[in-house]
């Protein structure tokens, strides 16, 4: 080979090897941006997910979160004893008892004209262990539902419950205390 030839297939030797550092080069620079975007769509779905069981998915309304403050009543009216099983919101006319031969107290009738909450407990209960206490069938049960209302936080009545007959408004607001 002559110096012409030699200094001529050196060059294109180079350009080749800077070819294909340069093609090296681009790959890689091509694969971190695939993890980066992964990686990027991994947070982003993760958090959508994540903010989607919480934020408008909690079960729980305005009304509801409002009767969270009666929960200091609720435990008093109990003395403290058996297990907070939920508590809900009920609106004026919809605490309407319909049980038939039986004498409702009238705190608790007079509840269908204002908002009250209701806070369930479960354990063992007997009218005389709790505040303002009723039971529409027997004297003690497993469950206490305190009726308290939500405008001023007075204790209305402690219903004490066997079992929740179909019929009160109770089996519709705690299904599954059943």
């Amino acid at each position: 080979m002559t110096p012409d030839t030699e200094g001529a297939a050196g060059s294109r030797g180079r350009a080749a090897a800077v070819i294909k550092a340069a093609a090296r080069l681009r790959a890689r620079r091509a694969g971190v941006r695939r993890k980066v975007f992964a990686s990027l769509a991994i947070v982003v779905v993760s958090a959508a997910t994540i903010g989607g069981c919480t934020a408008s998915r909690n079960g729980l309304g305005n009304h509801d979160n409002a009767c969270f403050r009666v929960l200091p009543e609720a435990l008093a009216a109990v003395h403290h004893r058996g297990h907070f099983a939920g508590e809900r919101y009920l609106a004026p006319k919809a605490l309407i008892v319909q049980l038939h031969h039986v004498v409702v107290p009238d705190a608790l009738a007079d509840a269908s004209k204002v908002a009250t909450c209701l806070v369930a407990f479960t354990g063992r209960f007997s009218v005389s262990d709790v505040k303002r206490g009723w039971a529409p069938t027997g004297s003690s049960g497993r469950i206490a539902i305190v009726v308290v209302r939500q405008r001023d936080l007075v204790l209305l009545a402690t219903v004490v419950l066997g079992r929740i007959p179909p019929r009160l408004v109770f089996a519709h607001v705690f299904p599954r205390l059943h």
